[in-house]
């Protein structure tokens, strides 16, 4: 019976068949794992108590804080913290990519357009859920004049970054657009 060794394969650790000495891979066991998790800026270990003590980083413009927890396979995850008194995440839409907001303390409204211009706007709290698929316009709005709004965003699929910012119903700016 052949010996069984352990391998870290996307993630998990599973128990393989161990090859013969002479057809062993030169590559460390852990080659697929880190492939999957190339992410510079993701906090570490993969296990959090509570997304509510992910550590701030500093603000963007209109003063929201985003913190990527992890990033592998077809997803993303990001904790973000939107300032009282108007810290929002701007007006932008995806190409390619579904937001999918699920708030974990304070109140936000998201405001929502669709490819086809019907508007929607969405109150969000502590246990809702809103999912906004590639090409519809969305702003996150913090409503709270004294309390933090924070909230997990799932990305998927996860890729080229294609957020497209939107300014009084106009491109202003495109980020990693393609030529």
């Amino acid at each position: 019976m052949a010996k069984k060794m352990r391998r870290c394969i996307n993630g998990l650790f599973t128990m393989v068949p161990q090859a013969p000495r002479s057809a062993r891979a030169i590559a460390p066991t852990h080659y697929i794992h880190q492939q999957s998790r190339s992410v510079t800026n993701a906090i570490k270990p993969d296990h959090i108590t509570s997304l509510l003590t992910v550590p701030r980083v500093p603000p963007k413009p209109a003063n929201w804080h985003p913190t990527l927890v992890h990033s592998s396979g077809e997803v993303k995850f990001t904790v973000i913290r939107l300032a009282p008194n108007g810290g929002e995440v701007p007006p932008h839409f995806h190409k390619n990519v579904w937001d999918y907001f699920m708030p974990l303390e304070g109140n936000a409204v998201i405001e929502t357009t669709t490819k086809d211009g019907v508007s929607q706007d969405f109150d969000m709290q502590s246990g809702s859920f809103l999912a906004v698929g590639p090409g519809d316009t969305h702003r996150v709005r913090n409503v709270s004049e004294k309390e933090e709004f924070v909230f997990l965003l799932a990305q998927s699929p996860r890729g080229k970054y294609d957020f497209v910012n939107i300014g009084d119903g106009e491109v202003v700016k495109k980020w990693h657009e393609e030529e």
